[in-house]
């Protein structure tokens, strides 16, 4: 098996939409105005809906993102201005940091030692 799409719920899917292409740097591979933006993440989609349903929670979701070069793209998201929820570390499992979204969604960025791969 392998993901195939994951979906994040926004307040204001054009902030949102912004963030993603423009901080982060997500090639947009659809936009449906006003209700839904689909960007391009290598071997998946990454959707970000407008909230339209009680279910459909902003600021309650979390991905995790692999990043093989993560000091890199935290100097860079640094000089972007990006305030971090969790700044750079390095644990027994491997390197990351996280942030949040404009609506409170978390990003947290991995890159695992070799050890955990397959």
């Amino acid at each position: 098996m392998k993901l195939d799409s994951a979906v994040f719920y926004s307040n204001d899917i054009e902030k949102a939409t912004e963030f993603y292409r423009d901080v982060i740097g997500l090639e947009v591979d659809y936009i449906q105005e006003g209700k839904y933006s689909s960007f391009n993440f290598e071997n998946a989609k990454f959707g970000i809906k407008q909230r339209k349903e009680e279910r459909e929670v902003p600021g309650s979701q979390t991905i995790f993102v692999e990043a093989k070069n993560i000091e890199d793209l935290y100097s860079l998201l640094k000089e972007k201005g990006v305030s971090f929820y969790k700044e750079i570390v390095e644990e027994d499992w491997g390197t990351n940091f996280s942030l949040l979204d404009p609506d409170g969604n978390k990003i947290q960025f991995v890159r695992r030692r070799d050890v955990f791969k397959n």
